[in-house]
C-alpha cells in the first residue's frame, strides 16, 4: 500500500507521521496499515520521502502490542530517533508521542493526533505544497516531484509519462463574461484534473496561467495517451457555473515519454510541450504526441 501525503487528516484517530523538516514539509502520513517502508522509492516505498539522502527503502515501522516501532532496513545509512543514533539498527525502537525519526535531509514526527494538530499540519501541507487557485500541486514541490520519480524511474526501468494541458479559448470566456469567470473555470479545471489523477504516484500543477502539466510515472506513451483522452473528454463534457453565468471549454493536451523524448525534465517538458502546440495548431480539442 502506497500511503499519500497530504490526504485530509481532520476528525480521524489514526496515528501519523508529518514532515517537519526537508523537501517534503508538511507532508502528512496516517498510518493505516501495520507494516510500512519508510524510503524514497516512490514503487516501493510505503511512506515516501523525497530525500535523495534517504535511501529507497530506509526503514521499517510496525505494529506490535505496545504500539509502533521504527527499525532500520540494512541500508547503511543510519537513523537519528530523538537527536540519537539508534546503536542496532537492526533492532525496533518503540515510538511515543511526539518522536523525531531522522532519515538524511528530513526528520519526521510521529504522534497520536488530534483534531487541532491534524487541522494545522494540513493547512501546513496546502501552504507550502498546494496551489491556491486550484488545490494542485504548487509549482516548485511538482518540479521536485517530478526530478524524484526521474529519478527512481532511471534505476528501476519502469516507463513515465508527461502530460502538457493547455483551455481552448479562454480569451473568449474572459471578454465575454469577466476574468473572475475565466479565473474560475482554471480553478475548476484544475481540480477536475487533480481528481482525474488519483492513482498513486501520479502528480499535477499549474504550470502557467492556463497550462497544466503531469507526470504519469509508470505508464508508457500509450498508457499516456489514454489519459489524456480521459481528460480531454472530461473537460469537453463538464459545464463550469459561477453565479448564474455557464461556461464551456475545451482543452488541448500533448503527451511525452521517457526516454523516447528525453531524459530530464527540462527535455520531456519542451517535448510535452511541443506535442501541445501541434494539438493547438490541429485546432484544439485535441491529443497529440
Amino acid at each position: 500500500m502506497h500511503t499519500e501525503a497530504g490526504n485530509d487528516v481532520a476528525g480521524t484517530n489514526r496515528p501519523h507521521f508529518v514532515v517537519l523538516q526537508g523537501p517534503g514539509l508538511g507532508d502528512f502520513f496516517e498510518i493505516t496499515d501495520d507494516e510500512l517502508v519508510v524510503g524514497s522509492d516512490p514503487f516501493r516505498a510505503d511512506i515516501v520521502v523525497r530525500d535523495v539522502e534517504v535511501e529507497p527503502c530506509h526503514a521499517e515501522v510496525y505494529r506490535q502490542p505496545g504500539g509502533y516501532v521504527v527499525k532500520g532496513v540494512g541500508s547503511g545509512k543510519e537513523i537519528t530517533l530523538n537527536g540519537e543514533v539508534m546503536d542496532r539498527p537492526g533492532c525496533g525502537h518503540l515510538l511515543a508521542d511526539g518522536d523525531r525519526i531522522h532519515l538524511g535531509d528530513s526528520v519526521l514526527e510521529f504522534s497520536h493526533q488530534d483534531e487541532i494538530k491534524a487541522s494545522f499540519y494540513e493547512q501546513l501541507h496546502h501552504l507550502v505544497n498546494r496551489d491556491h487557485l486550484t488545490g494542485l500541486f504548487s509549482k516548485d514541490r511538482f518540479d521536485r516531484e517530478f526530478e524524484h520519480h526521474l529519478e527512481a524511474t532511471a534505476d528501476d526501468g519502469r516507463p513515465l509519462s508527461v502530460l502538457m494541458a493547455d483551455i481552448d479559448g479562454l480569451k473568449k470566456i474572459n471578454d465575454a463574461n469577466g476574468h473572475l469567470l475565466g479565473e474560475y473555470v482554471v480553478g475548476e479545471i484544475g481540480r477536475v484534473i487533480g481528481a482525474l489523477h488519483q492513482d498513486e504516484g501520479r502528480s499535477a500543477t499549474r504550470f502557467g496561467g492556463d497550462e497544466y502539466q503531469t507526470i504519469l510515472p509508470g505508464l508508457s506513451r500509450e498508457e499516456a495517451v489514454e489519459v489524456a483522452e480521459e481528460i480531454r473528454q472530461h473537460i469537453e463534457a463538464c459545464a463550469f457555473e459561477r453565479e448564474g453565468i455557464v461556461a464551456r471549454t475545451t482543452i488541448s493536451i500533448g503527451v511525452a515519454s521517457y526516454p523516447e523524448d528525453g531524459t530530464t525534465r527540462l527535455d520531456l517538458t519542451h517535448a510535452a510541450d511541443a506535442a501541445l502546440y501541434r494539438s493547438k495548431r490541429a485546432g484544439g480539442n485535441t491529443v497529440s504526441v
